[in-house]
């Protein structure tokens, strides 16, 4: 540890509270039912390199603990105080899941040096595209599922394009609601910007610095302890999806759980084939993807609740998902009801990890 227990610990809670002060802003000022009452949304903060090491507690979708927003990062050549970057784009970096999901970062400076990022994404009313809210499962290309943005900068040094958000405005049927929701996404990166000035202001910008990466360490060794009183052995589950399209099969979801001493690997290899229809899950083969990890997170989180919720937790574990396998399509397949395949998922590493210690999980 590159700083004592106290600090950390007190960092730490700092770091949460900026997170919780992210989503509070989003939740309170953002127009849409998908934001406001089914909180499908995201806040946090990240290293300069993307990883996630502040996420809320209890507001929005508490299961994206470790999003890494580096592919998304790197993507821009340049980056300047007051800057706002945004995409939507399911196959540019990964990092956007479907198109509805609208994610912004805003480097966060402090004099004159990149320190963190304020993060964050909300689910849109609708996006545009073939049927309204942009989602159906008989959908077979993510050209039908609305309009798409790479990862491009929306403000400039504090300057927002109008013409991208006219371009974005003009392309959806609920105009009002997305702008709504977007300010409020705007408004939840500010806080996140005043949080992290006034932390470095107390504990200075070194320990800031090698607090966040202490965190991240911290919660490294956590998941590596509950993974290491875990029997060695290899353990399999499969489940299945209602079927893909009208008089279609169910999709299988097979994975096999490797433990070996405090590293796991989850081989999602028996897994069905991409589909035809929108379940499918873009995750670009990140061994370490976020939606591959949501029921990994639940796991470690059963097993020992304080543990702390950022990035660190999963490098202990990598996933297999083989491209062109419903868990890592090709483009242009369709993913805009991958939020079903994602629960799936979940079930079937929690049903793996079930096996592996079995009074310890339903």
């Amino acid at each position: 540890m590159r700083i004592d227990p106290v600090t950390l610990q007190i960092l730490a809670n700092h770091a949460q509270a900026a997170a919780d002060s992210m989503a509070f802003t989003l939740f309170r000022t953002a127009h849409s039912t998908f934001v406001k009452e089914t909180e499908d949304f995201t806040s946090g903060l990240t290293t300069v390199d993307g990883m996630t090491f502040a996420s809320p507690r209890e507001l929005g979708a508490t299961w994206f603990v470790g999003l890494d927003y580096g592919p998304v990062i790197r993507a821009i050549p340049e980056y300047r105080e007051g800057d706002v970057f945004i995409t939507n784009d399911p196959y540019s970096g990964f990092v956007c899941t479907h198109p509805p999901d609208t994610h912004v970062w805003k480097p966060i400076f402090w004099k004159g040096e990149i320190v963190c990022f304020a993060v964050g994404h909300i689910h849109n009313t609708d996006v545009g595209g073939a049927v309204p809210a942009s989602l159906s499962r008989q959908l077979t290309e993510v050209h039908q599922e609305g309009i798409r943005f790479p990862p491009v900068k929306l403000v400039d040094q504090g300057v927002l394009d109008q013409r991208l958000l006219d371009i974005f405005l003009l392309n959806v049927r609920a105009p009002t609601q997305n702008y709504g929701d977007l300010k409020a996404q705007l408004a939840s990166l500010t806080t996140g910007e005043r949080k992290v000035h006034a932390m470095i202001e107390k504990f200075g910008l070194s320990t800031f610095k090698d607090g966040v990466a202490d965190l991240l360490d911290m919660a490294e060794r956590q998941a590596r302890r509950i993974i290491g009183a875990i029997p060695d052995g290899t353990y399999s589950y499969t489940d299945y999806l209602d079927e893909d399209s009208p008089g279609g099969l169910p999709a299988r979801l097979h994975l096999d759980l490797t433990i070996k001493g405090e590293e796991a690997v989850m081989d999602f290899s028996g897994s069905d084939p991409q589909l035809a229809a929108s379940l499918n899950m873009p995750t670009g083969g990140n061994p370490r993807h976020i939606l591959l990890m949501v029921g990994y997170n639940y796991v470690i989180y059963t097993l020992d609740t304080s543990v702390l919720l950022n990035g660190g937790l999963l490098r202990p574990v990598t996933a297999i998902a083989p491209e062109g396998s419903m868990l890592n399509p090709v483009f242009p397949a369709a993913v805009g009801m991958r939020s079903m395949t994602c629960s799936r998922v979940q079930g079937v590493i929690i049903g793996a990890f079930q096996r592996a210690v079995p009074g310890k999980l339903p």
